[in-house]
């Protein structure tokens, strides 16, 4: 992948229970034949190196995406920033020289 920031990592948090939309993964929601993940994918692609997916549960639902997937380390669905905090783990294990994640 070519871009114009070759440090910045990229981060789609999806590690959400969706209990406002009745469960399930909001990321794989299609509006108009394409997933959300497809549309924020698409967005981010051309603006960072590198795209990680924060989700838990079973990881092979994203598989078809190629990226990176990333479970919280801390338990009982934290909220975001146990997302925020995985990526960061990750990218510092994974990615050392990496100046931004967005």
């Amino acid at each position: 992948m070519t871009t114009d920031c070759p440090q910045t990592i990229g981060l789609v948090l999806a590690g959400g229970l969706a209990t406002r939309m009745g469960g399930g993964d909001k990321a794989l929601i299609e509006i108009g034949g394409r997933t959300i993940l497809d549309r924020v994918l698409e967005t981010l692609k051309p603006q960072c190196a590198r795209i990680l997916l924060n989700a838990n549960g079973d990881p092979r639902r994203f598989a078809r995406f190629g990226l990176p997937v990333i479970a919280d380390d801390i338990p009982d669905f934290a909220g975001p920033l146990a997302g925020i905090l995985a990526g960061l783990e990750w990218t510092a294990q994974h990615a050392p020289d990496a100046a931004w994640m967005v």
